[in-house]
């Protein structure tokens, strides 16, 4: 086990070298992307002022409170735009073609590869303008978060990160099945888009679909509520439970997708 934790780290460590050195020739894309991101938030930010003219709360959130979750939710679509997408976002087009059988024969766990193998190095840059803009707005308010909430948030945030990824594997897997899963990346982003508001401004319905049947609520809304003091800590160990059985299910999925790849050559 220890000897796999440590040959899985080399060969991370490896990913980010190769993808940071071709990241360098186009530095460009880095001035791209963060005016982009910063046009979204700003975006972003403008839509929630335009609903704080009219009520004082949404889903028993205040201003700040919602500004510190789009943060969070910016910080959490760094992710997926500097990880997921890259990487697991291309199994289909491997499946396709036949390249999954080049990934195969490494020395190497498959899924591991096939998610990591792509990074989107400048995208990263969201990751830390999103936490930056949950810190700034956290500082407004007053309530700087104490050690313990620091740590509740680090461990659902971890969480998230680990639900997000599992439905993108779960998605991508069914390229096993199907000719063209390529929407199901747009299917997530419409879906994804949800998780900017707290899950508690939905109505009954749609709070216990993004609760229990598509988690979105555990990937925002949840760290969020960390920062902001609202968190008990029986919904974090929870949070944890919902976080490993996502990932169970997900690596469940792909050994019998796996199974029924029948190569290139049929």
């Amino acid at each position: 086990m220890i000897d796999r934790v440590r040959h899985s780290a080399i060969v991370m460590r490896s990913f980010w070298q190769l993808n940071w050195l071709e990241e360098l020739q186009y530095r460009g894309n880095f001035v791209a992307s963060l005016l982009g991101t910063l046009f979204w938030l700003a975006m972003a930010l403008l839509t929630v002022a335009i609903y704080f003219r009219h009520t004082p709360q949404l889903g028993g959130w205040d201003y700040w409170d919602v500004v510190v979750l789009l943060g969070v939710f910016n910080a959490l679509a760094g992710v997926v735009e500097s990880v997921l997408r890259p990487g697991i976002g291309h199994l289909p087009t491997d499946v396709r073609s036949g390249a999954l059988d080049l990934v195969l024969v490494r020395p190497v766990d498959a899924q591991f590869y096939v998610s990591f193998r792509r990074l989107d190095v400048w995208r990263l840059a969201d990751v830390v303008l999103g936490l930056g803009l949950a810190g700034f707005a956290l500082v407004h308010t007053g309530r700087v978060p104490g050690a313990g909430r620091l740590l509740m948030f680090a461990v659902t945030f971890a969480v998230a990160v680990a639900v997000v990824y599992s439905i993108w594997v779960s998605l991508m897997s069914l390229a096993f099945w199907f000719v063209a899963v390529e929407n199901m990346s747009a299917l997530f982003d419409a879906v994804f888009e949800a998780a900017r508001y707290p899950v508690t401004a939905y109505p009954g319905a749609l709070r216990f679909l993004f609760v229990y049947l598509i988690p979105i609520a555990w990937t925002t809304t949840i760290p969020a509520s960390a920062l902001t003091g609202r968190l008990q800590p029986s919904l974090a160990i929870w949070a944890v439970a919902v976080g490993l059985a996502a990932l169970g299910a997900s690596r469940l999925l792909w050994r019998v997708a796996l199974r029924r790849y029948t190569s290139a050559g049929g």
